[in-house]
């Protein structure tokens, strides 16, 4: 029997990479469950060329929870530059297309490479089918494509599926049924962490689900889906999305300060005025030195390890 705590994440690529990184190395049964709307850059390519679902996000997070030698884990991530028909595509989100063709169908390719990436955990994608994201905007335009989206300044108003039902992945339910933890986040708030959401079931069993549910706060605004928001309106919105989830824990950086060159259109997520009967609000200084708008993994992971061990 596996005495491990169980802890699942629910979101997108670049954020749950940066989750899984800190606790890889933790005593922990880790899994993911990952959006699949992108449709841009590598992945959008292999989708429209290869009818695959977006490789990159799941790329991501095997390099994050591989146990490996580092030249395997530079190799998943090298780019191809040029003007050939490769520049622009990931060694990595080749490698599992390749791999869905061999085995035929996309959870064995990422079972496959789990194995030869010795990752630490599984990742398990909300559902099977092919899906977009579609959006109204705060200025009225009706948007389609995650690409696009983060394109138009004025706000999301309201975002949709395209097609509106997809179905669920029974895996992705069961593994939310069977855990002890599921920690929403980090992660694009509208582009990766409430496309889940948007899976019918999904949110339904989260709210069931007798896990501890953990969100993690972004540390930066991102252009074009959260300008302005500080954590209060994050926390709104997931919960406007999420059928008014009971959360047990909010995390949220408290190191506020300015972001520097590198998110020249993001600014720190201030605190806001987030309300007792959302959940127990931790504030930490979880900001990454060397990457202000994003999360330092050990200081996240050590947060998460304290709320597991009380």
């Amino acid at each position: 029997m596996n005495s491990m705590p169980k802890v699942t994440g629910i979101g997108g690529g670049t954020g749950l990479s940066t989750l899984f990184r800190g606790l890889r190395n933790k005593k922990l049964d880790i899994s993911g469950i990952i959006s699949v709307t992108d449709d841009g850059g590598s992945s959008g390519r292999l989708r429209e060329g290869f009818g695959i679902l977006p490789p990159g996000d799941f790329r991501n997070c095997l390099v994050a929870l591989s146990d490996t030698e580092p030249i395997l884990q530079k190799l998943f991530q090298h780019r191809f530059e040029g003007n050939d028909p490769l520049s622009g595509h990931s060694f990595g989100n080749l490698f599992i297309l390749a791999m869905e063709e061999i085995t035929g169908s996309f959870e064995e390719a990422l079972e496959e490479s789990c194995k030869i990436l010795n990752v630490k955990g599984k990742l398990i994608p909300s559902t099977l089918d092919q899906i977009n994201l579609s959006a109204e905007m705060k200025d009225g335009a009706i948007i389609n494509g995650e690409s696009n989206i983060q394109k138009n300044s004025s706000g999301i108003n309201k975002l949709n599926l395209n097609p509106i039902s997809p179905y669920p992945n029974q895996k992705a339910i069961e593994e939310i049924l069977n855990t002890d933890y599921i920690i929403i986040g980090p992660g694009s708030l509208f582009t990766s962490i409430i496309p889940n959401f948007l899976v019918p079931e999904i949110s339904e069993y989260i709210k069931k689900s007798s896990a501890k549910k953990i969100y993690v706060c972004n540390i930066a605004t991102q252009f074009g889906e959260t300008n302005g928001f500080d954590a209060c309106d994050h926390v709104q919105t997931l919960l406007d999305y999420s059928d008014n989830l009971k959360l047990d824990y909010i995390i949220v950086n408290n190191n506020i300060g300015n972001l520097g060159e590198g998110f020249p259109t993001s600014k720190c997520v201030e605190i806001g005025n987030l309300k007792e009967e959302w959940g127990e609000v931790i504030l930490k200084d979880l900001m990454n030195t060397n990457f202000k708008g994003h999360h330092d993994s050990d200081k996240l992971s050590n947060v998460i390890m304290d709320i597991i061990n009380k």
